[in-house]
């Protein structure tokens, strides 16, 4: 009975930090991004290099939870598919926009491939990008890698 009841507080816990990360709300999004582009590079040996020095970024608890979820659904996709072995993450703020770029060295992704709806998690990354007011932008270049841009509106109020 103990050991079930300590894999159920696990398992809760567990779905409780994927509902909203805990790093987001201890650390901010920059930070939050750095901490998972860390983990990334101990857990799968892929050099994760990130630029992510904006402070007081002015973005909404929605906004920041998508931007941080398309980051780790294209870290997933990088180990899946892109047979890469570097990726890397920067933000920026551009006219009243954040703007996070991921991009690899991997094979590339197509153009059949990006266009594909049979990809849920390509689908998954678009749909976060669209429900927190911004777009995402998915463009590979065979045997030189893929590249990622994610928009969000800075100034939007949810």
């Amino acid at each position: 009975m103990m050991t079930l009841t300590a894999d159920i507080l696990t398992t809760v816990r567990r779905i409780s930090s994927e509902l909203r990360p805990t790093a987001l709300d201890d650390l901010g999004l920059s930070p939050a991004i750095e901490s998972q582009a860390q983990q990334f590079q101990t857990r799968t040996c892929i050099i994760c290099h990130c630029d992510c020095r904006l402070e007081d970024i002015k973005l909404t608890t929605e906004q920041s939870t998508a931007i941080f979820r398309i980051l780790q659904e294209a870290l997933t996709n990088v180990l899946r598919h892109a047979h890469a072995t570097k990726v890397d993450i920067a933000e920026e703020e551009r006219s009243g926009e954040f703007v996070l770029i991921i991009s690899d060295n991997g094979i590339g992704i197509t153009a059949a491939e990006t266009a594909a709806e049979g990809s849920l998690g390509l689908l998954g990354m678009r749909e976060r990008a669209h429900l927190a007011g911004g777009t995402l932008e998915i463009s590979g270049l065979e045997k030189h890698g893929t590249t990622i841009i994610v928009r969000v509106p800075t100034h939007i109020k949810m």
